[in-house]
């Protein structure tokens, strides 16, 4: 497998990329998809929106050795992977609830961060933590099917991919962007560059779209935010049988408080308020010292988009989806 780079060509992007401090893009397609396991036989991937930092990252990735227990949560930014992160964790790992305490969740199921956003130029190393973490390695990425390693489907370890409605997606990673990014536009900005699909690891319906069409197989589990947060115990219980683990109702009730929002909010494992910034090497500000919209977690419900995205904005998400994806059963995907 190789990859096809293209440049981008939109014009509201390009004449407005310096001025919202967007990173440079370009668009990624892999070269041969045949090893995919993909229900649809006549899926082609689109062009995936990177970071040119992908460039000198490409064959490292296709390369990556892939271990038979490795554990995966795959997602698109901001569909509740962290969340996701700390549940596959502890259901893992016995309900190790002092060691999660312990030791940072990004140190436990680091990420194989492929953007470069976070690291000094030329000192980007998104593989190294993973290379180096002890077994069984939890492994986290918002990297789409077309580009995982390729030795996943052979290997085929677990992955459990999570994905969220594309309103609060939109909100969320505006949100994320702004604070952790730099970026520089308005919620509208963002949400119509998402639509044109030139947001990081964008297209975002295709993510998810794909994601569920390895659903069939006995290795990759999805599973639905908004069914997390309707009712997350029969949540816990499939995750558990995925894995192959029987905890009581107590211990999986016990777990459902550990990873309500409350809980997760003012966990400093698991919120990023004691991690260290590469760039600076000074340590993240306190998240109680932030204003909600600047923490790494900010609200935690299902639907708080509609405080935020006008009435126009949300028709228009609900159009565009409506466009992108043809099937009634896939649409099931984006409710």
């Amino acid at each position: 497998m190789s990859f096809e780079y293209s440049e981008i060509t939109d014009p509201i992007y390009l004449a407005t990329r310096q001025e919202r401090n967007e990173p440079n893009y370009v668009l990624v397609r892999p070269t041969d998809c045949s090893r995919i396991p993909i229900r649809d036989p006549r899926w082609k991937p689109k062009p995936s929106c990177l970071t040119e930092a992908f460039k000198s990252l490409d064959n490292d990735l296709r390369t990556l050795e892939i271990l038979p227990d490795d554990v995966w949560v795959a997602s698109y930014p901001k569909s509740g992977t962290t969340w996701c992160q700390e549940m596959v964790w502890l259901i893992c790992n016995d309900m190790n609830y002092e060691r999660a305490a312990e030791v940072d969740l990004m140190q436990r199921f680091p990420s194989v961060n492929i953007s470069g956003l976070f690291s000094h130029p030329g000192k980007h190393r998104p593989f190294k933590t993973v290379r180096e973490m002890p077994l069984p390695r939890f492994i986290k990425t918002h990297v789409p099917v077309g580009l995982l390693p390729e030795a996943i489907w052979t290997v085929k370890p677990k992955i459990v991919y999570v994905h969220r409605n594309p309103k609060s997606i939109a909100v969320s990673f505006y949100h994320h962007s702004a604070s952790f990014t730099g970026y520089k536009g308005s919620l509208e900005d963002f949400t119509r560059s998402f639509m044109r699909d030139l947001q990081l690891y964008s297209p975002y319906h295709e993510h998810v779209i794909e994601y569920n069409q390895l659903s069939h197989l006995d290795n990759v589990l999805v599973l639905k935010y908004e069914d997390m947060k309707q009712d997350l115990l029969p949540v816990l219980r499939r995750v558990c049988k995925f894995f192959n683990k029987c905890y009581s109702d107590e211990q999986l009730v016990t777990l459902s408080k550990h990873l309500s929002f409350e809980s997760m909010k003012d966990n400093p494992a698991v919120n990023f308020s004691r991690t260290v910034d590469p760039r600076t090497g000074l340590r993240v500000p306190s998240m109680d010292a932030l204003p909600e919209n600047k923490r790494f977690m900010r609200k935690g419900k299902a639907d708080s988009y509609k405080d935020e995205l006008s009435l126009e904005l949300q028709k228009e998400i609900e159009e565009w989806t409506q466009t992108k994806v043809k099937s009634s059963e896939q649409l099931k995907l984006f409710l």
